[in-house]
């Protein structure tokens, strides 16, 4: 089996997803590994490649155009294993041409160029280090999607564009009756019929109308992590359908308990409403 790759993935809790430094130290070693093998390869071709007339001489013709036909096929896959490492460099955010370039940088070094004393590794070894190699990437590209699935359920996205801030998360003075009360989400003052998206992807559970909400959207994104969209003036999405983060669900509004057109904001964890400064990116 390959070498056990470890992934750091943030709690829903914490803040949001960022790009893993380990993501560029994997993509380098797995680029080093191809080329350490493309090396072999070529070595390797280099000293069984028979001249044209020692081929048609030779009575071990056939077994050694069958090594050869061997290699080539090792070639091939090694190409490709070249070309998903590139990808998956690109993928955790690491440039191919960057990438490439610190995999190939050496210290500085000399001497005399002796011939190499160490055989080549045979077909045999390749084939081995090349199946190491794709599980290695196969291991690497579950990781990377993985990460992008559960980015995607984070509610990091602002849920409407522009809108400003017009009541935190705690306690305030209530703009109706003007008592001391708790604030459970955050406001964002808007025009009437200002779209409102999703802020992370999910399964939307609740879309009607509620007594102090007014016109609500409720989305389950999954490990206990839920937000809530009130006061909308219509609503663009139903009970059971899945949206994708930044999606188009209401148009802002003042129904319910409201004293002017804005989007009242809750991001709720097993249920309870926390800060959603937490996860929202830029507030």
């Amino acid at each position: 089996m390959g070498s056990r790759v470890n992934v750091l993935l943030i709690g829903a809790a914490a803040a949001p997803l960022r790009s893993l430094n380990i993501a560029r130290l994997l993509g380098g070693a797995v680029l080093t590994a191809v080329a350490l093998l493309g090396a072999g390869i070529a070595i390797g071709l280099q000293l069984a490649a028979p001249r044209p007339a020692e081929v048609a001489a030779a009575p071990g013709a056939a077994p050694m155009a069958a090594a050869m036909d061997q290699l080539g096929s090792l070639s091939a896959r090694l190409f490709r294993l070249e070309s998903q490492a590139a990808r998956l460099g690109e993928r955790f955010g690491v440039p191919a041409a960057a990438a490439k370039a610190a995999s190939s940088a050496q210290p500085g070094s000399g001497g005399p160029m002796l011939a190499p004393r160490v055989s080549p590794p045979s077909a045999d070894e390749l084939d081995a280090q090349l199946e190491l190699l794709e599980e290695q990437l196969d291991t690497l590209a579950d990781a990377a999607t993985d990460r992008q699935v559960g980015a995607m359920r984070l509610p990091t996205r602002r849920p409407i564009d522009g809108g400003e801030l017009s009541s935190p998360f705690g306690n305030r003075t209530d703009p109706l009756n003007g008592g001391r009360a708790f604030h459970a989400g955050l406001d964002f003052s808007a025009p009437q019929g200002t779209a409102v998206v999703a802020a992370a992807g999910g399964s939307v559970t609740y879309a009607g109308f509620r007594a102090d909400y007014g016109w609500t959207v409720e989305i389950d994104h999954g490990n206990g992590l839920a937000t809530r969209y009130a006061h909308a003036s219509r609503l663009l999405v139903a009970a059971g359908a899945l949206v994708m983060p930044g999606e188009r669900i209401a148009l802002v509004g003042s129904s319910g308990r409201s004293t002017g057109p804005h989007l009242h904001f809750e991001v709720l964890r097993d249920g309870a409403q926390v800060n959603p400064r937490r996860y929202l990116a830029g507030l």
